[in-house]
Parts: structure tokens; sequence; C-alpha cells
């Protein structure tokens, strides 16, 4: 009979005041496991002891997205070892987690084995946390991650200063344009197949004014699941291209990390692969279809948002290798 811990919080909360209470987990028989809230904060927890002796991993001993586990010492001879929810607006999700535990640790007798399973389970719901939060990017902007990763390999394929290359990508920086070197810059869009039509976030994206020159690339892929060509596996192909030279794969990691994935996140964004269908390369100049901020009727007006149908543009497409050579400054483009 599963154990009802959503009710048993309820009763812990009604009454704890500013206690630590626990109430044993019956259903599991051959371990020690209790469900507790630590009352001054009134931050729900899960408990297992354990006999000193039996040794706790570090890897076992997490902090993610609202929830963090510790080993406790409960007494001379008995650790703690206890997870524990620490944003209370996260509790539906954890008592799912918790629950899932339980259920998982019923047949088990050893607590070393308990240990492992419970650590398993913690990878999987550390997932679903993050993406209850929010905390994994969405669908499209995975996309269009991908497709900046995807240049940034084109140009590091065409560089020997991988340091100037890294230190290009700018679009991890909110920048609105995702590559820039000196004065001139390219910003890259990313799309699925067969989709003639581009985004454009604000009027100072394609703005060529401000620049030298200004290129916009397309890159057109198709989603399958599988982790052969996903972001996870782009990553570490770059990382594996910058030699692993510790300052650099530093500055490409803090890079990747503003983009919105943190090292302990990247495992997570290998279910996507993308495969490149189409790429392709236009000059932003006079006559492109662009919305200029000095074209704008009034101050007042700003964070214009457009569409371009890039079917009307045949006529501004240039090679990828000259956009290529410009943003790594052995080319000037006439």
């Amino acid at each position: 009979m599963m154990t009802d811990i959503k009710q048993i919080w309820f009763e812990q909360e009604a009454t704890s005041g500013k206690n630590v209470v626990r109430k044993r987990v019956d259903s599991i028989k051959r371990l020690n496991c209790h469900i507790g809230l630590i009352g001054v904060t009134c931050a729900r927890m899960f408990q297992m002891e354990l006999d000193t002796t039996v040794p706790i991993h570090n890897n076992f001993l997490r902090k993610f997205r609202g929830v963090e586990i510790q080993a406790i010492p409960f007494s001379q001879s008995q650790t703690a070892y206890t997870i524990i929810l620490l944003e209370n607006e996260l509790k539906e999700i954890y008592t799912m987690f918790i629950e899932d535990i339980i259920d998982k640790l019923r047949p088990f007798t050893e607590p070393h084995q308990a240990l492992t399973l419970i650590n398993q389970r913690v990878n999987y719901w550390k997932k679903l946390f993050s993406r209850a939060t929010g905390e994994l990017l969405s669908a499209e902007k995975q996309r269009g991650l991908f497709g900046e990763l995807f240049f940034l390999r084109l140009l590091l394929l065409n560089s020997s200063n991988y340091q100037e290359v890294v230190s290009s990508w700018r679009g991890s920086e909110s920048a609105n344009q995702d590559f820039s070197r000196h004065k001139n810059a390219v910003e890259i869009k990313t799309t699925k197949a067969n989709n003639p039509s581009l985004h454009i976030a604000n009027e100072q994206q394609l703005d060529f004014t401000a620049w030298d020159h200004l290129s916009l690339g397309l890159i057109s892929v198709t989603e399958t699941t599988g982790n052969l060509n996903s972001l996870a596996a782009i990553i570490e192909e770059i990382r594996e291209m910058l030699n692993y030279d510790p300052e650099i794969v530093w500055e490409f990691d803090t890079r990747v990390e503003l983009a919105g994935i943190g090292n302990d996140m990247i495992e997570y964004y290998n279910e996507i692969s993308y495969s490149v269908d189409n790429r392709r390369f236009f000059c932003i100049q006079r006559g492109f279809p662009v919305i200029l901020r000095g074209n704008l009727p009034s101050e007042g007006i700003f964070d214009v948002k457009y569409q371009i149908d890039i079917s009307s543009c045949g006529s501004f497409e240039i090679s990828e290798e000259d956009v290529i050579k410009v943003i790594i400054g052995i080319k000037q483009m006439e």
C-alpha cells in the first residue's frame, strides 16, 4: 500500500510549529525511511537513516533546481541521508519525486543499493524539475543555439586562431548580432526546413549602417530524435576542436552557459538531432528588406519585430566562403 505522503506533510504543516517532525514510511519495510518537515522553514524532506559505516559517495550529494541532498549526522552511529525541498512552489513535483523513490525502494534491503537507486532516480527527476521550472531551453531556442554553434564550428575549421573565433561569438551575450569581429558581423537564423520566412527580433539586428559588412546566415534543419547531431554532441565536438585548451574551453563553456546551458545541464540536450539541409548567406546592404532605426517615424518607436520573406532576397545572396573569410579577417568583401 502506497504511503499518502501528501497527507502526512499536510498534517505536519498544521502541527509542527518550529520543530522538525518526522513520520516513518511504513511501506518501506526493510529500510528506515521517514517523511518530515523542518518547522522553521516549512521545508519538506525525505530521510533514510544509515549506519555511519555505510559510505555515501560525493556524487550522491546533490543540489539542483529547488532540491538539496545532504548527509546529516543523526547520532554517533547514524547518518540521515536527506532530500530537502528548497522552493515550496515546487512541492507538487517534489511530492511525485518522493513518491517515485518510495515506490522503487520497497523491495530493497541493502542501504548501499538503496543509495544507488535513489541516485538513479535523482538523475531522472532532475531533468523534470528543470523542465517544470522552465530551466531547459525551449525547442526554438535550442534550434537557434545549434545554428550558432554550427556556424562557430565552420569558423573554427577555417581558422587557426581559436581564441579570436570563440571571442567573436556574441549571441550568447544577447548581442544584436551573433558573431562580430572588428567592424564585421554575422547574424545567424536557424529554421526548420522549407520555412521561407525569417523572424527579426528588433530594428537593430539587421542595421547594416553600424557595420562595414553585415551578413545574414540562414541554416535550415530537420529535427529528429536521437543524439547523433544534438546540441550536446556539437558542444563536445567543439571542445575537442579546441584541443581542450583550458583557457579557450573555459571561455567557450562560459558562453554556452550564458546562452542558457550550464555544464551540469548539457547531458539533457541530447534528445533532438539536427540534420542541416541547406545553408545560405546574404549581404545586408541598401535595398535589402530591413527596417532601420534611423527610418522609424518617431524616437518613441523601438523594439520593432518583423518578418522577411527570404524568397525575395536572391539578388543579395553571397557565398559561405566569403562570409567566413570576412569574419575571420582574411578577406574584405566587395
